[in-house]
């Protein structure tokens, strides 16, 4: 008996074993996001397949349920999201960039100016480490900023809790907000079934094809930061641009991305257990809060001088991620590609400057001659 349960624990240990679970796990968080979607699309909740699919599901991972997210199934869906907001591009969106320079320069204020106000949060109440608090207070850039933190001497577990909680207030925050206060009609329109399950030509289907798979792996081949949604976004503009393709993606299509989107931001709330995960938590929300009323403040101050619409220019500014504020702004008829651009330009600015700013800083002002901290140094990386 004892070799047969002893077995029996084998079978339990081998990798296959742990890759079903994990599939069927997998496959439970994306039917719970799909029934979180369902029913608030039929309350007729705003954004309802993202926000539905990650409330439902956050909500479970909280509570202990075997929520996990495929990473592949998430990273395709990225480069859809990709393929989405580069069908907004037209050559008319062309000719403006020139004209959102200086909404640019706008974006690269609020991020300094947030940056530096998170920082102080996270220091002084999130009692972090200059490397954990620094990264954490990033407005972009969860796996990068997760690496160069970590890289400083930062806590690893901390710095992406951080980020989550941002991403997670911005996207339930922003709709809330823009229908209950500014009075925006989130609702999605019925469902048309002859519109919903209508398939476009094969030709279509083989451009969107191909500029997903190339432009996914061509940008991670020369390592362009966020390339797995910028490769397949720059690709679609073209083809957008040059008239190759006029139609849009199938409803079906933009509805799974909002699903495993939602779903994977949901299953990140599991195991978030301890004294120091929740001073994070509620640091990173009290952090959140102060950009959202910043970018709130500035976007309506700003809009007029800028000439671009205020609610466009709140979504350009509000520290989302580039698929989740895409996913709004596709959902309001905004300015897609203007608000694709600034996102895009926010997480190139905090990629490339924040690892240098933060050596120079170390070195130049903190500690001249000596290194960053490593994790064994770091009371917060230990009590992680």
């Amino acid at each position: 008996m004892s070799n047969g349960f002893s077995g029996h624990f084998r079978v339990m240990d081998t990798p296959y074993f742990n890759t079903a679970v994990h599939r069927v796990r997998v496959v439970l968080s994306l039917i719970a996001g799909g029934l979180g979607g369902a029913a608030f699309f039929w309350l007729s909740l705003p954004l309802p397949w993202m926000l539905g699919s990650m409330l439902v599901v956050s909500a479970g991972a909280v509570g202990g349920l075997p929520f996990r997210r495929s990473i592949r199934l998430r990273k395709a869906m990225i480069a859809i999201m990709g393929l989405i907001l580069g069908s907004c591009f037209t050559a008319d969106k062309l000719s403006q960039l020139g004209l959102w320079s200086l909404a640019m320069l706008l974006v690269s204020v609020y991020v300094v100016l947030m940056t530096g106000v998170s920082l102080g949060v996270f220091r002084r109440f999130g009692r972090m480490n200059l490397p954990t608090a620094y990264f954490s207070s990033m407005l972009g850039g969860l796996g990068p900023m997760t690496i160069a933190g970590e890289e400083a001497g930062g806590n690893n577990q901390l710095i992406p809790i951080a980020h989550v909680i941002r991403i997670f207030c911005v996207v339930s925050s922003v709709p809330i907000y823009l229908t209950f206060v500014q009075g925006v009609d989130l609702t999605p329109p019925p469902i048309v079934l002859s519109e919903f399950i209508a398939v476009p030509h094969w030709r279509d289907w083989l451009i969107w094809g191909g500029c997903a798979v190339i432009g996914f792996f061509g940008a991670r081949a020369i390592r362009i930061p966020f390339g797995e949604i910028l490769g397949p976004m720059l690709l679609c503009a073209a083809a957008y641009i040059f008239g190759l393709i006029t139609v849009v993606l199938p409803p079906f299509v933009v509805i799974a991305a909002q699903i495993v989107i939602g779903t994977s931001i949901g299953t990140q709330f599991a195991n978030l257990r301890g004294r120091h995960v929740l001073r994070t938590v509620v640091t990173s929300l009290g952090s959140t809060v102060v950009m959202l009323v910043g970018a709130l403040i500035i976007a309506e101050l700003m809009a007029p001088v800028l000439k671009i619409d205020s609610l466009s220019l709140l979504l350009a500014l509000v520290p989302g991620g580039l698929v989740e504020m895409g996913l709004i702004a596709v959902s309001l008829n905004a300015d897609t590609a203007f608000i694709s651009v600034m996102h895009t330009w926010r997480f190139i600015l905090i990629a490339i400057s924040a690892p240098l700013l933060f050596g120079l800083f170390w070195r130049g002002f903190l500690q001249p001659g000596r290194h960053p901290p490593t994790s064994t140094d770091n009371p917060d990386a230990r009590s992680g």
